[in-house]
């Protein structure tokens, strides 16, 4: 098992910090970050969405990845949420347990790819 965490810092930057070490800077601009997160025919959708007004630090959501809807079953990887191990656990981290041959991709790196 290969153990990730996803974080953000500041108020731009998310990704995954422990294993594969790639983050997606935002500028700040108060978008949500989403990250595929696949091994084999399982993958999920983890989404970092720093929320300035009433916290200010970064919501960090799970969702199925299901792109053709056809009632996939959610992986059953050990995940949770707990504060992160410097800046006294002022933000919260997504810890996932992911199978050794899992792999991570950006969505808002594939739609910058799109544009250009």
């Amino acid at each position: 098992m290969i153990k990730l965490i996803f974080e953000g810092h500041s108020d731009d930057t998310f990704g995954e910090t422990n294993h594969f070490h790639d983050d997606y800077d935002n500028c700040a601009s108060g978008r949500p970050i989403e990250w595929l997160v696949q091994s084999g025919s399982e993958a999920i959708v983890v989404t970092g969405h720093h929320c300035p007004n009433n916290s200010g630090t970064w919501m960090i959501g799970v969702a199925n990845y299901d792109p053709e809807y056809i009632d996939l079953d959610f992986p059953k990887w050990v995940m949770k949420i707990e504060p992160q191990e410097y800046r006294n656990g002022f933000q919260p981290r997504l810890v996932i347990e992911a199978p050794d041959d899992v792999k991570i991709k950006c969505f808002q790196r594939n739609y910058e790819d799109e544009e250009e």
